[in-house]
């Protein structure tokens, strides 16, 4: 197998002058709109769906998507090399997200169909189904449209910007989804059979919008000479990638810190006795994002993307003490949750810009311009981390003896359910910033940008 190495892509004088418009900007963001009517349900039900739906034992459901994890950790990279190897007449990226919209959408209704197979048949189907919507499908949408905006253009901010209107379009979507999950899947009847009505719903509006977004997006960076480089000396060039790797791993972690939302529904259910208050908790966890997004492009003319990660923690742990205050009273944890949502933004804002920003500097150190195998950071990342938070929450759950549909839980269940709401998102967060402090490409972007225009001409 080979890769792709770029001899020349655009001329220096064109290095920066790559302004995306506005609407196709927008066309780009709306990806995320797609893919989280799919993955935003996912990350905040499919634990809860298994265990109290489908009857699935939480320890099983833990299992399940940690093994998962593993294959994804095959698919993300051969994905990568098959971005790096596509060449159609629509580009590298965006003929995949034409080819993966439909299937897609099937999939996500396969996966909230579990029928009533017996307990192994259960698993066996969970499995199953749970890797061809993730492992298969996500990564054949993933890791194009991620690759897409390295394609778009080169330039810093017009990177942040597609970033942060990405993000502000995912939230949205998020918020909207916490909100209207569970009332929909009552209104088609609840149980089973209502989740399955819901999931068509959400599938055919992703694989729509998904085909949009290919309509009205344009890859910009075209190689016009390329020289074929084994996939091993592509790796090799990974390994020697500093802030890739630095980069890769937080992302890891911060999709376990998306993941962990999905306790908020047990949270709701158990410890503040209503759960009707997750619509008001993940409302208040998300608009807080959306007004920081709407200022981070602001913000970066003053503030490098590692500070504005360093701020953000900072609100974290002051939304995370004040819901230390009153755990168990939905006054001190709604303003808690919005204060952790300020504190969240700037890293979810971010994380896309950083990891484009990579592709550069690898270009640098070694010669070699792989879009397709370092954007597969972003889809590896959120796959990876969504399956390791949704699994510590599953063995976690099972540590605490919780009882799936049980009128009250154990002493040692409400603990485990509060540490997974309050406690452990923090000391994730933290470990993000003890990896943020070698983060130094913000600072060295420019000389490296410079230098690839001298060598270019």
């Amino acid at each position: 197998m080979e890769i792709l190495k770029n001899a020349e892509t655009v001329s220096p004088q064109s290095f920066f002058d790559e302004r995306v418009a506005w609407r196709e900007k927008a066309a780009y963001a709306m990806g995320d709109v797609g893919a989280n009517v799919v993955w935003a349900t996912l990350t905040s039900f499919m634990t809860f769906f298994f265990t109290d739906v489908a009857g699935i034992g939480a320890a099983a459901v833990g299992s399940i998507f940690l093994i998962s994890r593993i294959l994804d950790a095959f698919s993300d990279v051969g994905m990568g090399v098959l971005v790096d190897r596509t060449n159609h007449k629509y580009g590298k990226a965006r003929p995949w997200l034409l080819w993966v919209a439909i299937p897609y959408g099937i999939g996500a209704v396969l996966l909230f169909s579990v029928p009533d197979f017996g307990m192994t048949g259960k698993i066996i189907y969970a499995f199953l189904t749970y890797n061809l919507m993730s492992t298969v499908l996500y990564t054949v949408f993933a890791q194009p449209y991620h690759t897409l905006m390295a394609l778009m253009t080169r330039d810093q901010y017009q990177r942040s910007l597609l970033t942060v209107m990405r993000m502000f379009a995912g939230v949205c979507t998020a918020i909207v989804i916490n909100n209207a999950t569970l009332p929909l899947v009552e209104h088609f009847g609840g149980g089973a059979g209502g989740w399955q009505k819901t999931m068509a719903v959400y599938g055919a509006i992703a694989a729509v919008i998904i085909i949009l977004v290919f309509l009205f997006t344009k890859e910009r960076i075209r190689g016009v000479s390329a020289k074929k480089t084994p996939v091993r000396e592509g790796l090799k060039a990974l390994a020697a990638n500093k802030y890739w790797l630095m980069i890769l791993v937080v992302g890891v972690l911060v999709y376990i810190l998306f993941a962990l939302p999905g306790a908020t529904i047990y949270y709701a259910c158990y410890v503040l006795g209503n759960p009707m208050y997750l619509g008001s908790i993940m409302t208040c966890t998300f608009v807080p994002n959306l007004l920081c997004f709407a200022a981070i492009p602001l913000a970066l003319k003053i503030f490098s993307k590692r500070m504005l990660v360093f701020i953000g923690f900072l609100f974290y742990a002051i939304g995370t003490g004040v819901l230390l205050v009153e755990p168990t009273n939905i006054n001190y944890v709604l303003p808690g949750v919005f204060i952790k949502g300020l504190g969240f933004a700037p890293l979810a804002g971010t994380l896309y810009a950083l990891i484009a920003d990579t592709i550069e500097y690898g270009e640098w150190k070694t010669g070699l311009r792989m879009e397709g195998l370092i954007m597969s950071a972003a889809s590896f990342g959120q796959k990876v981390g969504t399956g390791i938070g949704l699994a510590i929450m599953g063995w976690l759950l099972a540590w605490g003896n919780y009882v799936g549909n049980a009128a009250a839980q154990s002493p040692e269940a409400l603990h485990v359910i509060s540490f997974m709401f309050i406690q452990l998102p923090l000391c994730i967060y933290a470990a993000i910033i003890a990896i943020m402090y070698f983060y130094r490409l913000d600072r060295e972007y420019p000389a490296i940008i410079a230098e690839l225009n001298q060598r270019r001409s």
